[in-house]
C-alpha cells in the first residue's frame, strides 16, 4: 500500500470510528429525547429533535457508515 493511499485509509476509518460512537449513543438513547445544539447554546438544552428528523438521522448515519466501508474495501 502506498503512503498517500495509507493516508486515505486512516483517515476514513478515523470518520467511521466517530460514526461508530455516534451509532454507539443513537442506540444508547433510543428512548428519551435528542436535541441539536450547538456551541452558542452551550448553557442551554438545545432544541428538540423532532421524531421525523431523529428516524432520518438514523438513516443518515447508517448511510455514511456504508458508505465508507464501502471506500474503505475500495483501497
Amino acid at each position: 500500500m502506498e503512503k498517500n493511499t495509507a493516508e486515505i485509509a486512516r483517515d476514513l476509518l478515523a470518520e467511521l470510528e466517530r460514526l461508530e460512537d455516534i451509532k454507539t449513543h443513537i442506540e444508547a438513547e433510543s428512548h428519551h429525547w435528542w436535541s441539536f445544539l450547538t456551541p452558542d447554546m452551550y448553557s442551554k438544552d438545545g432544541l428538540r429533535m423532532p421524531d421525523i428528523l431523529r428516524t432520518e438521522f438514523v438513516k443518515a448515519v447508517d448511510n455514511s457508515m456504508e458508505r465508507l466501508n464501502k471506500l474503505i474495501e475500495e483501497l
